[in-house]
């Protein structure tokens, strides 16, 4: 699991632009088993839990659009 945190961000030089304050939350699971004689993991894992949304400051003026919620699964083997 994993959480973050971030507050208000004044987002351009001038102060006129705050991005607002908010709390992104993850969450994943590993199971590791064999798979005939090879060891495999299969990962679950969702991001942004909450389906936030907003943006996220990388640079004075420049933002980035938070994507909201995303579930993935993968599985890994050696083979």
């Amino acid at each position: 699991m994993n959480a973050t945190h971030s507050d208000d961000v004044v987002a351009t030089r001038d102060n006129q632009v705050e991005i607002p304050a908010r709390m992104l939350l993850s969450v994943g699971a590993r199971y590791r088993f064999n798979f005939g004689q090879n060891a495999a993991t299969l990962r679950a894992q969702v991001t942004n839990l909450t389906d936030e949304y907003g943006w996220e400051l990388r640079g004075s003026g420049a933002y980035d659009f938070i994507a909201g919620r995303v579930a993935s699964v993968g599985i890994a083997a050696d083979f």
